[in-house]
This record gives structure tokens, C-alpha cells and sequence, in this order.
């Protein structure tokens, strides 16, 4: 348990670290990686807004955020769910394989944000 504990604790100490290396690059330069899919389609993805939703987290703007990326700012609480869920079934159990409530969850926000992809660019 001690070993799957410090190998979680890493991978998310590197993913935050990399995260807040990134939102520190965009403030200094002032624009993110653009989306391949909207520079290739014209179209707004499901995710496009997510760096400046983040941004805008980061510096507690609330409203904003909700404003660049409304479907993912609304799933962030079922999405930290699932992810500290799995992460302890991991860290207590060995068990990668998530549970039924997990799997539905995740076919929720796919359909929602499929969904929501679809609808941002019939507007």
C-alpha cells in the first residue's frame, strides 16, 4: 500500500507541477497551445476554453470560468469524484478497475460533453 501511495503521490505531484508550468507559460506569453481540432475543423471542441477556465480557477474568477468552458466547469465535481474514488480503490486495494458507479459516471460526462460539443456549434 506504501509504494502504490508514494507512486500516486508522484504521478500527481508531476501532473500539478506540469499544469502550473504550463498556466505560468501562458501568463508569461499570453497564449496557450491552440486546438488542433478547431485550427483543422473550424469548430469548437467539447474541451475548447479549458486552459482559460483553468487560468481562470487559478485566480478564483469563478464566473469566468464557467463562461469558457460551462459543461466541463459543471463536471469538475463529478470528475474529481470519480478520479479520488478511483485513486483510493487503487492506493488501498491494488485494483485498477473501476467500480459500476464510476463507469456510468464516465459514460455520463462523455454523452454530456458530446452533447455539449454539438450544441456550442449550432449557436
Amino acid at each position: 500500500m506504501q509504494k502504490r501511495l508514494k507512486q500516486v503521490l508522484l504521478q500527481v505531484a508531476i501532473a500539478l507541477a506540469a499544469g502550473l508550468g504550463y498556466a505560468w507559460l501562458i501568463s508569461k506569453i499570453g497564449f496557450g497551445i491552440p486546438c488542433l481540432f478547431k485550427t483543422v475543423t473550424g469548430l469548437d471542441c467539447p474541451s475548447c476554453g479549458i486552459s482559460r477556465m483553468c487560468m481562470a480557477l487559478l485566480h478564483l474568477r469563478f464566473a469566468d470560468a464557467f463562461r469558457y468552458n460551462p459543461a466541463i466547469f459543471c463536471l469538475l465535481p463529478l470528475l474529481a469524484a470519480v478520479a479520488i474514488a478511483w485513486i483510493v480503490r487503487y492506493v488501498r486495494y491494488g485494483s485498477t478497475n473501476p467500480q459500476r458507479w464510476m463507469n456510468f459516471a464516465i459514460i455520463f460526462m462523455t454523452c454530456v460533453l458530446i452533447l455539449f460539443g454539438i450544441a456550442r456549434n449550432l449557436v
